[in-house]
């Protein structure tokens, strides 16, 4: 049982993902005990900022950043994310005076779990590869890593270009929402 998907991959990304809503819960009941609901404010800024370099991954995957293991990226994308969501799950707080907050705020949930989704798809099929190439008998040289690379992009793009169907334009509609909402802000916060 305990080497069967579901324990391996589904759990620990679900962990994950409650986690994160709990410690988002957890900070907010915090600063309301402690009367720094208005610190929340700010942790919508850091929030942000932290999803913009969550977005280096893509830079570096698109060669606009040219030098960097794509792997570092990928694990900077995945924490960045997962600090950005927090803040501004905590920015959000539990407050029902605005609806397009809420819908973002919804939206960006529903993009960290298809990002989850994305980590289980990639880790899925890196072993999957790995057990089929260790039942072929194949051990890698140098031609046979051109080849087994090859293999893997085919079949990594197959895949994840379905999960990609559904996240980037989710990815492109939570980036619309938060601009409208910062551009809200700039119009309706009271700056002292």
């Amino acid at each position: 049982m305990w080497k069967s998907l579901l324990v391996q991959r589904t759990i620990p990304l679900s962990i994950s993902y409650l986690l994160l809503i709990i410690a988002g819960i957890a900070l907010d009941y915090i600063l309301h005990i402690a009367h720094l609901v208005w610190v929340g404010r700010y942790f919508g800024i850091v929030g942000t900022v932290f999803l913009a370099l969550s977005f280096g991954y893509s830079a570096r995957k698109n060669k606009v950043i040219k030098n960097g293991a794509l792997k570092f990226f990928l694990k900077f994308h995945c924490y960045t994310g997962w600090i950005g969501t927090l803040m501004i799950l905590v920015h959000s707080g539990i407050h029902f005076n605005a609806i397009l907050p809420w819908v973002a705020t919804t939206l960006m949930m529903v993009v960290t779990a298809s990002g989850h989704i994305g980590q289980y798809l990639i880790k899925k099929l890196k072993d999957d590869i790995t057990l089929k190439m260790k039942q072929l008998g194949v051990y890698a040289t140098v031609d046979d890593e051109l080849e087994r690379q090859h293999y893997w992009d085919s079949l990594t793009v197959k895949t994840l270009d379905q999960w990609r169907s559904m996240h980037k334009p989710m990815v492109s509609f939570l980036i619309a929402l938060t601009t409208t909402h910062i551009i809200a802000i700039f119009f309706f916060w009271n700056w002292r």
